[in-house]
C-alpha cells in the first residue's frame, strides 16, 4: 500500500507550467491554473527514496504520462511495473505478473489519495485549500510550492510536499510522517500534442 500511495503522489510534479513573462508573473495562483492547461504531458522521471532503516537510497527510473485518462506511470529500472491511475480505480502490474486492479470498494483511503492528487491538475485552488497549508516563494525566475496536508488520511502520512519549478515542474520532495523521503526530478517533459496516439490509448486500457 506504502508503494502505491507514494506513486500516487508523485502526479503532483508530472503537470509542466509554461511562462514566458518575468519572475515577477510567478504566483501561487497562476502556477495552479496553468496545471490545467497542459492538456497531455510526457516525460521521463528518476526517482530517489530514502528509508531511515537502509543505509543507501533507493532509485528507480520511467516515463509517464498525464492525460484526461489519468495517470500512466511506467518503471523501468532497476524492474518492470505499471501504475495507471485514473480518481476512481488503481491498476498495478508488476514485471510479467498479475495485474491488481482497486476502486473505491477494494481500498477507500488509497482511492482517496488518488482523487485528491490528480484533481490538482485541474487546477482547483480551492481543492488545494481545502487539503493542504500552502506556502509560496519564488525568486531568479525559480518558484516553490510547500504543501503541509491538513486533511486525513494525508495528513496521518506525509508531512510535507515541496515542488520546484521553473519553466516547468522540475522536482519534487516527499517526506513521510516516518522520516522516509522520496526525490523525484523529471526531465525531457513534452506538452506539444494535446491528444493520446492510440497506443498511449491502448496503454490505459490494459
Amino acid at each position: 500500500m506504502r508503494l502505491i500511495r507514494n506513486t500516487l503522489v508523485l502526479v503532483l510534479a508530472l503537470c509542466s507550467s509554461a511562462y514566458g513573462g518575468a519572475e515577477s508573473a510567478y504566483t501561487f495562483e497562476n502556477v495552479v491554473a496553468r496545471l490545467a492547461e497542459a492538456g497531455v504531458v510526457r516525460g521521463n522521471f528518476t526517482q530517489l527514496r530514502r528509508i531511515e532503516l537502509l543505509s543507501r537510497p533507493l532509485e528507480s527510473s520511467g516515463n509517464f504520462i498525464l492525460s484526461e485518462s489519468g495517470l500512466y506511470w511506467h518503471q523501468t529500472q532497476p524492474f518492470t511495473s505499471i501504475l495507471i491511475a485514473d480518481g476512481e480505480r488503481l491498476v498495478q502490474r508488476l514485471e510479467d505478473g498479475p495485474t491488481t486492479s482497486m476502486d473505491a470498494a477494494g481500498n477507500a483511503m488509497v482511492l482517496t489519495f488518488s482523487r485528491i492528487f490528480l484533481s490538482i491538475f485541474e487546477g482547483s485552488e480551492e481543492e488545494l485549500r481545502a487539503n493542504f497549508e500552502i506556502a509560496f516563494a519564488a525568486e531568479a525566475g525559480d518558484w516553490e510550492i510547500s504543501l503541509q496536508p491538513t486533511t486525513y488520511p494525508l495528513s496521518e502520512a506525509i508531512e510535507t510536499i515541496i515542488l520546484h519549478g521553473r519553466e516547468y515542474i522540475q522536482s519534487i520532495n516527499i517526506i513521510n510522517r516516518s522520516s522516509d523521503e522520496m526525490m523525484i526530478r523529471f526531465s525531457d517533459v513534452q506538452t506539444l500534442s494535446q491528444q493520446l496516439t492510440e497506443h498511449e490509448i491502448e496503454l490505459y486500457a490494459r
